[in-house]
Parts: C-alpha cells; sequence; structure tokens
C-alpha cells in the first residue's frame, strides 16, 4: 500500500520528524511518499522550482497513493492535500484512493478546555472542525505513532490488491 505522509516540514525538527516517521512506516512495509524526500520540488539550491512546480509534483504523488497520513496542524499546504486526497477518495475511486488518516500527536489536544480562561490563556489547542470532520469521515484519527501504524496494517489487511 502506497502512503503519502503530509504535515509541517519546513524546521529542521519538523523535518527530522517526518523522515524518521517515513522510515517507521517503511519498516512496517509501506511504501512512503515523504515530500522531504522528493528531489525535484525540494533541492532549495535550485532557482528553477516553482509554486506550480511544487503543486504538480504533489498532485501526481498523491494520484499515485492509496492513503494520505495527515499530520494534524494548521499548515495550510498539508490541509489542502488532504481535501485533495477526500475528493480522490469519495469522487474519483474510492477503490483505489482509501482515504485520510489523521494523525495528532500535539501535546496541548490532551488539555480540557477552560472555560473560565479565554483566547490565548485557554491552553486547549483548536483544530478546524471542517478539517476533523474530514478525517472523522474518512479513515479517522489516531494520536500516536504506534496506533497509526496499527491502523495502516489494518488498511492493509482489508485492501491485500493494493500491497
Amino acid at each position: 500500500m502506497k502512503v503519502y505522509l503530509g504535515g509541517p516540514m519546513f524546521v529542521a525538527a519538523e523535518v527530522r520528524y517526518n523522515l524518521w516517521l517515513a522510515g517507521v512506516l517503511r519498516s512496517h512495509g509501506f511504501d512512503v511518499y515523504c515530500p522531504n524526500e522528493s528531489e525535484p520540488i525540494n533541492d532549495k539550491t535550485r532557482t528553477d522550482i516553482t509554486a506550480r512546480k511544487i503543486y504538480d509534483a504533489d498532485l501526481e504523488a498523491l494520484e499515485a497513493c492509496n492513503v494520505y497520513v495527515c499530520q494534524v496542524s494548521e499548515d495550510s499546504g498539508t490541509n489542502w492535500e488532504a481535501g485533495y486526497m477526500d475528493c480522490l477518495n469519495k469522487r474519483v475511486d474510492p477503490a483505489r484512493y482509501l482515504g485520510v488518516l489523521g494523525l495528532a500527536t500535539d501535546i496541548r489536544l490532551r488539555s480540557i478546555p477552560d472555560p473560565a480562561r479565554a483566547g490565548i490563556d485557554n491552553q486547549a489547542f483548536y483544530v478546524n472542525s471542517f478539517i476533523v470532520g474530514g478525517m472523522q469521515s474518512s479513515l479517522g484519527v489516531v494520536t500516536d505513532e504506534d496506533q497509526l501504524v496499527q491502523r495502516l496494517l489494518d488498511i492493509a489487511a482489508a485492501h491485500p490488491d493494493l500491497s
């Protein structure tokens, strides 16, 4: 099964996490596309990389995958990709494009909102309800890497023709 690993990817810690997580998924037998590894669009020494080239390359990679792993964040590119995969799943070919699986590891999601603390004083993390609803209507949301691997293994087992 082919997995597109989407998420924030611009600071060193995000890059290390993405590369590590891609390795974990590969160790479980998944074919993983990690944008951080995409030389055609991520070589920052090149001057010919345009927004359109990035967009086209990412769409091509999404269309080559069966599942989109969406690291839950407010990263607009990640959310755009999740919506694209959701459309492929719901409107194009649900047998090939299985959908979006959310990975919500932000520790602020464990905080219970405190109605006595408004605005920035409330430390609970907010995730856009449209994004959450989309992931829930697709492959769901997991909260750690072990759950992610198990959920992907379960999805792969249910779709042996994609292995």
